[in-house]
């Protein structure tokens, strides 16, 4: 439910704190840093802090806290800790991804655009930190944390329970879907795996599709395509069929895509077809 959401957002948010590095934790075994390239989906491993140095984990902390504060140098600071690569963009990436939980279950659309923006200067790790919400029902918090709650057996009372995990609900969904669009090109490798076309939950394979059609490259497109022609679920083809529609708008490759979708044999796709091919997609953002 949308109000217990709302208190392990609360949760999370005094987990994640101020600190630059409150989103990621040292792992046990001695393992080399995660491929710059991508973060796995589904993968619980964390940055590698051992692989920066005590001066980078400052100039990360103190980015980081221009981005709390509002400070205009945040993008410049953002941007130089990225053109180095390693670990730092991971290391930010993930307080954004916390930050960005916040913001979400408060609807602070601001925000999100913030984060957003910010993510879309790191590219491809962000994108693998925002795919997760497409593909998870819950995120672990740093640390169990206790608080009180509605108890279910009388709605008058309260009762103290014990949490480990974020609750991800469609709201996040969509608005993670957002982040991805913004990041754009480098996200689409991200979309296109089969972690979300083919295997995201059913809302989050949905949303997957939407982004892809938004961000409308070749890349995405032919995604959506290869996912129209094998989905066996008219919702996923529906679901491809609306991203495609989008995509139109930049990419007229898309309009053969669509004259086909628009025989498919269930008619709910059919009918998707060709309001797309009439301009007439509307998607949730």
């Amino acid at each position: 439910m949308r109000h217990l959401a709302l208190v392990l957002c609360l949760l999370l948010a005094a987990c994640a704190g101020d600190e630059a590095t409150s989103g990621s934790r040292q792992r046990d075994d001695a393992a080399a840093p995660p491929d710059p390239s991508r973060i796995r989906l589904g993968d619980q491993r964390q940055v590698e802090m051992g692989s920066l140095s005590a001066a980078d984990k400052m100039e990360i902390e103190r980015a980081w806290r221009q981005f709390l504060a509002r400070s205009p140098v945040w993008r410049v600071s953002l941007r130089s800790i990225v053109s180095r690569g390693g670990a730092g963009p991971y290391v930010l990436s993930e307080n954004l991804f916390r930050h960005f939980f916040t913001a979400s279950i408060h609807s602070r659309k601001s925000e999100i655009n913030r984060v957003a923006s910010s993510a879309a200067v790191i590219g491809e790790p962000a994108a693998a930190y925002f795919a997760k919400p497409l593909v998870e029902d819950l995120v672990p918090l740093g640390k169990a944390v206790v608080a009180e709650v509605p108890d279910p057996n009388d709605p008058s009372a309260r009762i103290k329970k014990t949490f480990h995990h974020f609750q991800i609900d469609d709201f996040t969904r969509r608005d993670a879907a957002r982040v991805l669009i913004a990041i754009g090109e480098p996200a689409v490798p991200t979309l296109a795996s089969p972690e979300l076309l083919e295997r995201a939950r059913p809302s989050g394979r949905r949303y997957a599709a939407f982004a892809l059609g938004r961000i409308g490259n070749d890349a995405a497109v032919a995604a959506l395509e290869r996912h129209l022609a094998t989905a066996t679920d008219w919702q996923d083809r529906a679901a491809a069929v609306q991203g495609l529609g989008a995509a139109l708008r930049k990419n007229e490759r898309v309009r053969p895509i669509l004259e086909r979708a628009a025989r498919d044999p269930d008619p709910f796709v059919q009918r998707k077809a060709e309001e797309a091919l009439r301009g007439r997609t509307k998607l949730p953002f």
